[in-house]
């Protein structure tokens, strides 16, 4: 059974908070409301995407990964509330950390559209 602790974390963010959240995240841009997508450019994918898969673990959340020419794309959402919460905004600065200490460029701007 989940706690209250969890049941806050996988609530729906707001448009405020959501917005919020992307002030705190420029390497990040939404996607339809309900998806949190960053792309990057690794020099090595599978220390990246291990040390990721470590992340996940210790956070007991998901990331999509879809690899293409060179780049990675990290689309955050959860499942079951088909939004953005406070465990994908977590998961999020886990992953620009991990990127950060990793050296990994950016990858193709973001759209304008920010939320």
């Amino acid at each position: 059974m989940r706690s209250l602790r969890d049941a806050a974390r996988y609530a729906p963010l707001g448009l405020d908070a959501l917005a919020s959240s992307l002030r705190e995240l420029p390497r990040w841009h939404c996607e339809g409301g309900t998806r949190l997508v960053r792309t990057v450019v690794p020099d090595d994918l599978w220390t990246l995407l291990q040390k990721v898969v470590d992340v996940e673990a210790d956070l007991d959340h998901h990331t999509e990964v879809t690899l293409e020419d060179g780049t990675v794309t990290f689309t955050l959402w959860t499942h079951v509330r088909d939004a953005v919460t406070a465990a994908d905004v977590e998961l999020a600065r886990r992953i620009d950390q991990l990127a950060d200490a990793l050296g990994v460029s950016p990858g193709p701007a973001a759209p304008a559209d920010r939320g």
